[in-house]
């Protein structure tokens, strides 16, 4: 950021670096990586029980269905930690969110607001940045966790990510 607030140049560029690619702090990776093993695993043993207490896990259309449940397992839990195994790149035309199973493009005329998650006030021990859209939806940008919405570092990146918007609507206007 320049010293006036605004957003220079080179933090609005598409490269992956540090000061336009947000990544979770490594707690929270840790975290997602590790939840990321033990849903899935769990879910797996518990299947796996299940099938040798009822067939002895010989019939091959259990073991299909053993398959399937361990692969839905795992896109679901890949799905609940993307916002902490992922990463969020402001460009000069959006923001870019990638997750371990999906990347999303957000246009910056799409952008409505940025805010903090509803989750904030559910009593869970962190929070997450989101982007409101004109259409309504809200997504939660992956790579912006912090532990409450008083941390100085989630509150950095929050002002960035509102400068960026803010100069590229001012881009705009003057288009």
């Amino acid at each position: 950021m320049t010293v006036d607030g605004g957003v220079s140049g080179e933090e609005m560029s598409d490269r992956r670096d540090g000061r336009n690619c947000f990544k979770a702090p490594i707690r929270y990776r840790r975290t997602g990586l590790r939840t990321l093993v033990l849903f899935p695993t769990a879910l797996a043993c518990a299947l796996a029980f299940v099938l040798a207490a009822g067939d002895k896990g010989r019939s091959p259309a259990m073991m299909a269905l053993f398959a399937a449940g361990l692969i839905v397992a795992y896109v679901v839990a890949a799905t609940f930690v993307g916002p902490f195994c992922g990463s969020t790149t402001v460009g000069t035309a959006g923001l870019t969110t990638r997750t371990l199973v999906r990347t999303r493009v957000v246009t910056w005329p799409q952008v409505q607001s940025f805010g903090f998650s509803p989750e904030v006030n559910r009593g869970i021990s962190h929070c997450l940045l989101e982007v409101r859209l004109h259409n309504g939806r809200a997504i939660a940008l992956p790579g912006l966790v912090g532990a409450s919405t008083g941390d100085p570092e989630i509150r950095r990146r929050l002002s960035v990510l509102r400068a960026a918007w803010a100069a590229a609507q001012l881009n705009g206007a003057n288009d």
